[in-house]
């Protein structure tokens, strides 16, 4: 049995992942659950993708950052590019977790409070998706803030953690932050123009554009 990496095109979190995949040449095969969903379902049966098996290896992964991990460990080469992505000193690595994690729970799941009902993807309540603008802005400024004296999250360096934010910050780039926003958040759009074109998610990012304009809340 092939290790089998699960995806779905809905979702950011896989983003990095399949592009790992990708870069270090793994033989993993990524497959749509739309396409297989009952296979899916047995094997992860919460419904949360990314997922990683090979049932006759018994490996068995959920959460996005311990796959990224994995992939990385796994199939990287090079053990200066491994210490690059992940860390070479116990401080780097946590900072990396750090931002990692704080990118695909905290941020994540304020953007999506804040973007998806302004694009239909979830229900509109004008009272709530105010205090979730003002829970975004706070999450986003402290991005900003970081960016304004360093080149990327962690290090002089494009790690793991810059990785797994960039495919946070997707879901904003690509439906709603436009032009207008870039100027007033200038250091977190240089930064995802450069991670975003860097060859570890080029294969992704690579023929995505930046959103014309900002939707306006639903009538």
């Amino acid at each position: 049995m092939a290790t089998i990496l699960y995806y779905s095109p809905n979702y950011t979190r896989p983003i990095v992942p399949r592009c790992l995949t990708q870069y270090f040449k793994t033989g993993i095969k990524n497959v749509d659950i739309a396409t297989d969903m009952e296979a899916f379902t047995e094997n992860f049966p919460l419904h949360q993708c990314p997922g990683l098996i090979n049932r006759e290896t018994g490996l068995y992964l959920t959460e996005t950052i311990s796959i990224q991990y994995y992939i990385i460990k796994t199939f990287c080469k090079d053990p200066k590019e491994v210490k690059i992505l992940l860390g070479s000193t116990i401080l780097e690595e946590a900072e990396i977790l750090r931002w990692g994690s704080f990118s695909v729970s905290d941020f994540n799941n304020r953007e999506d409070d804040y973007i998806k009902p302004l694009i239909g993807l979830k229900p509109y309540d004008a009272h709530a998706h105010s205090t979730a603008k003002k829970q975004f802005e706070a999450i986003v400024q402290i991005f900003e803030d970081h960016l304004e004296n360093h080149r990327f999250l962690v290090s002089d360096h494009i790690t793991l953690a810059d990785l797994c934010a960039s495919s946070a910050f997707f879901l904003g780039f690509n439906f709603a932050f436009d032009e207008k926003w870039s100027q007033q958040y200038p250091n977190i759009t240089r930064w995802y123009k450069e991670v975003t074109k860097s060859p570890y998610v080029s294969s992704f990012f690579g023929d995505k554009q930046q959103a014309k304009s900002f939707p306006p809340p639903p009538k």
